[in-house]
């Protein structure tokens, strides 16, 4: 029934590790006062405070690895990870779902002899929500959220980067927790990439040891936004593989609806908020995020409390094409969204017909 926080608890003794046999030992407490075991929970406590001396428990992850080098910290602990409002697809959620209650059950799939490769990797475009997936997962399974620094972890000694991931590895399997390998590529390219120095090679070859050490007890989750660049080899480790594409329209629709819900949004038309979700195709979470916020700041600057269509769409075209466009070439692209000339005139505080004669200006189309 707990046969993988006990085979834990033995390893560790059997290393003489007490860290790690206090920490799963928590961790089995905690799972049988959730299955309703109070009475067998509550006698785990004790003997661990007994042989603490009576001081407090705590799960908290004790000496982080540092590398030998520069002797910095090559990972990032939150203890207590916050689930973050994402908004992803109905397939995503289903697959994510599923990897999460497959670990919730895992010990009964070892009883059976199906046992369950704890491992989840996370691929798409930058912005997606990869890095918020990893902190709702850690959130949910009530566990400390590990993540590798890759700038400290990727040393410039010769061999020292393998060692530094073999400390990372060895540290998450000590106590219940997720690993989080965000920019993942970085430390697991192809091994036919020419361009790529023998040590690096070393690196992915030490990369599919440890993995294939550490997820058979330990929960993994790497994210790149390149996986074209991934070893073959790489893939295969993996139990769970999941994209992270951008929203879609549905999905523009419910993020952008989080994201301005503070906002009065009362002027805005039920046409021009569809030509902002329109505009918005295309964007990652974080883009469009980042743009609510730039608009939310404007009308503070402005002195404004109601938002309007045109705030928005001016926001967007100044982020497609980074700022670089004078008031000529906004007003044509908020022309060519739909917007009425008079409302634009409003807007720029100028009059129409200058708003006509950006339509036969000599500079080139937004």
């Amino acid at each position: 029934m707990y046969y993988s926080e006990i085979t834990k608890i033995i390893e560790a003794g059997l290393d003489r590790d007490q860290n790690k046999v206090k920490n799963y030992a928590l961790l089995l407490a905690k799972k049988l006062a959730q299955d309703g075991d109070i009475k067998s929970s509550k006698r785990i406590e004790t003997v661990l405070l007994r042989k603490n001396n009576g001081s407090a428990i705590t799960d908290a992850l004790i000496a982080p690895p540092v590398d030998q080098e520069s002797r910095l910290g090559i990972v990032d602990i939150d203890y207590k990870p916050t689930a973050p409002e994402i908004i992803l697809s109905d397939s995503t959620k289903a697959r994510l779902n599923d990897f999460e209650s497959t670990i919730k059950i895992k010990d009964k799939l070892d009883e059976l002899g199906m046992p369950f490769n704890m491992s989840l990797l996370l691929y798409g475009p930058p912005g997606c929500g990869k890095t918020s997936i990893a902190n709702c997962l850690a959130n949910r399974l009530e566990l400390p959220l590990v993540t590798a620094r890759l700038d400290t972890l990727i040393s410039s000694l010769l061999g020292n980067t393998a060692k530094n991931l073999r400390r990372i590895f060895d540290f998450a399997s000590r106590q219940p927790c997720v690993l989080f390998l965000d920019e993942f590529d970085a430390i697991a390219k192809a091994r036919d990439d020419r361009h790529e120095l023998g040590e690096l090679k070393r690196v992915v070859n030490s990369l599919l040891q440890n993995m294939d050490a550490y997820c058979q007890t330990g929960i993994l989750v790497a994210a790149t936004n390149h996986q074209e660049l991934l070893d073959d080899a790489i893939w295969r480790r993996f139990q769970t593989i999941i994209e992270v594409p951008k929203p879609h329209p549905d999905e523009i629709r419910l993020l952008f609806g989080c994201i301005t819900k503070s906002l009065d949004l009362s002027h805005i038309m039920p046409k021009q908020y569809s030509i902002i979700i329109k505009q918005l195709d295309g964007l990652s979470y974080s883009d469009i995020q980042a743009l609510a916020q730039n608009v939310v700041k404007q009308m503070i600057i402005k002195d404004k409390t109601i938002a309007s269509a045109l705030d928005f769409l001016c926001e967007i075209a100044i982020f497609k094409y980074h700022g670089n466009l004078d008031q000529q070439e906004l007003i044509r692209f908020l022309l060519k969204c739909g917007l009425a000339q008079r409302a634009i005139a409003e807007y720029f505080h100028i009059s129409q017909r200058q708003v006509r004669n950006c339509l036969v200006s000599s500079k080139g189309d937004v």
